[in-house]
Formats: C-alpha cells, structure tokens, sequence
C-alpha cells in the first residue's frame, strides 16, 4: 500500500468515515505488526489477543481524534503520526503484559533467583529462615515481597523444603499452575515430566495442594496432605490424587517407637500402634478381625512389609485407597 493512500485511510479511519474493505485493510496491515508481538507473548488465547487488538484499535481512534481537534497544523506529520502511534502502542502492549515482574495470573514473579547447576543438591536459606534443597537443574524464585504478607516462591524441578513455622504468614509454593500451601512443615516436590506429573510428599506437619485455577473454590477442590501422604497432580487433566507415600516412615522420636515383636496380641492392638508411628489411618473392614490375636516380631520392617506379614500370618489382606490402609478377611485364618 502506498503511503499516500494509507494517509487517507488512516484519516477516515479515525473520523468515522472509513468503508468496511479500507477498515478490512488497516486490520490485515495491524495483524502484520501485531503478530511480531504475540508470537512470544502471554496469550493463551486467540480470543485474548484479539481483544486486546481491539483495544489498541480503539485506543488509537480516541488518540488521533483528540489531536486531530487540537490542531491541523503539520497534517501530513499527524497522519504519519499514526502508523507509529499504533506500532508504539502495540509494542507498549506486548512490554506491560510480558514484564518479567508478572505472570499472566497477574502474581509477582520478580526476587532472587537461584539454579542449582551443580550435580549435587544445593542448600538455601530465605530470609525466615526457611531452608529449600533444590536438586540438580532445579530453580528457585523468591517473591520479592517475601515476608510481608506471605511467603511466596516459585519452583521449577525437584526441591524439598523446611518451613519455619509462623501462621500469619503462610507459606505458599507454586509449581506451574499447582499451589502447595503450608504455615510450617517439612515436604517434597518433585516433577515427573514423563508421566506429565507433579508429586507433593508430607514428611512433618501438614499442606494444603490445590489448583491455581480462577474462582474462589480451588482451595475446596484441593487435597490436605500430611505425613506419609502425597499428592499427585496431573499437569494435563488437572486432576489431583491422594495417596501414602512409596515409603511410609516412623514419624515418632525414637523414643517413643514401641517394641513391634508381639505375642498373642489382638490385632486391634497392632494396628493401633502401627497407626499412632506412622501417623495413618488403618481400617478393618470386618470388625472380627480385630479379636483375633497376632504374634510375630515385626521390628527392622517397613510399613508395607509389616502389613504383609500381618496379612500372611491372620490370614488376610490389605489394599490402599487414597491415603488409607483397608484390611480385609473373613476371621482370623481368611476361612
């Protein structure tokens, strides 16, 4: 298009007085420049991009209207004012909404930074005194506004964490659109990109895993986890799992772990006990069972292995759903 003519185009365009073939043309002319900035921006959206095309066209006509009415004077540098008016501002658009400091969420992102590029894990303490362990390639940001009001960092790979505990101002951990939020706690966060997974796994205390989804109820559609619990979300379904950990660990001081090698005990018993050090919840099915009596030195085993002793010797069997243990059987020899 020839300068001259789009000189005209452009004037008419913001008297009002363009026809729909020459507005169809500046629109093509727009998406041209307008695409420079949105190949790399942080629309998710075509509609997003859209509007905001529509916005800068608008902002554009209410510009060149009110110079227009301020002055003639140099005509030919207020229409040529107009093709840069329109660049400057499709630029200023993709700047303010691309800031390093803003996620499209609209939440601070700006603070320190810090990479572990070694090839072994990397100890940092925040400023609470806080402590994360960022694995190998891991990233972490600190919010800049860490300590105000909350306790805000961003991470990327695997790190586990130590909170300091302080309930007026939660600690809040956010994995890609997952939000891990605790007041004072130890945990694990670990991504699994080849199965498009995120794992949450409790040592001490307690946390709250939801979505960072709009609206005011992603926290009622989130998980509370605790010890020997983790939560597993699924980055493409977003979808969020409840579960033991692979692992279950004693979470009582030594001290306080009883003898595990019973003689004719009832069964209520040993599991009472299991529940009360590895802080999980164990549910007989049949209330039966919980009469029969075990006997068996269940020390130096894990969690699981203990449950397949247990099972073995009474005669029955145990499955896991979500973060609970279900025992089953028919008496106590499974007849």
């Amino acid at each position: 298009m020839k300068r001259h003519k789009f000189d005209e185009i452009v004037e008419k365009y913001c008297a009002g007085e363009s026809s729909p073939e020459e507005e169809e043309m500046l629109d093509r002319w727009a998406d041209m420049h307008f695409r420079q900035y949105t190949d790399h921006s942080v629309f998710t959206q075509e509609d997003e991009a859209q509007k905001m095309k529509m916005q800068i066209w608008k902002k554009i006509r209410i510009d060149m209207v009110v110079r227009k009415s301020k002055s003639w004077r140099g005509k030919r540098q207020f229409l040529a004012g107009a093709a840069a008016a329109l660049v400057t501002l499709l630029a200023a658009a993709y700047f303010l909404l691309t800031a390093p400091g803003k996620k499209s969420s609209g939440i601070s992102v700006t603070g320190a930074e810090t990479k572990n590029i070694t090839q072994v894990p990397q100890r940092i303490t925040l400023p609470d005194g806080s402590t994360v362990v960022l694995e190998t390639g891991a990233r972490l940001v600190t919010d800049e506004h860490y300590g105000k009001q909350a306790r805000t960092v961003y991470l990327t790979g695997e790190a586990f964490f130590e909170v300091q505990p302080n309930a007026q101002k939660p600690f809040f951990v956010y994995t890609g659109d997952l939000v891990t939020e605790v007041l004072g706690t130890s945990f694990r966060i670990r991504p699994e990109g080849d199965k498009k997974t995120i794992e949450v796994s409790v040592i001490t205390g307690k946390v709250s895993v939801y979505a960072d989804n709009e609206g005011d109820d992603k926290k009622r559609n989130g998980v509370i986890a605790t010890p020997n619990q983790k939560v597993i979300y699924n980055t493409e379904l977003k979808t969020l799992r409840h579960d033991l950990t692979d692992a279950p660990q004693i979470i009582v001081p030594d001290a306080q772990v009883p003898d595990f090698d019973f003689k004719e005990t009832p069964l209520i018993e040993v599991l009472r006990l299991m529940q009360q050090v590895y802080r999980i919840e164990i549910v007989v099915r049949n209330p039966a069972l919980n009469q029969c009596v075990f006997t068996g030195d269940l020390n130096g085993l894990d969690l699981y292995r203990q449950l397949d002793f247990i099972c073995e010797v009474m005669g029955a069997r145990y499955e896991i759903r979500g973060a609970t243990v279900f025992v089953n059987g028919e008496n106590c020899h499974g007849l």
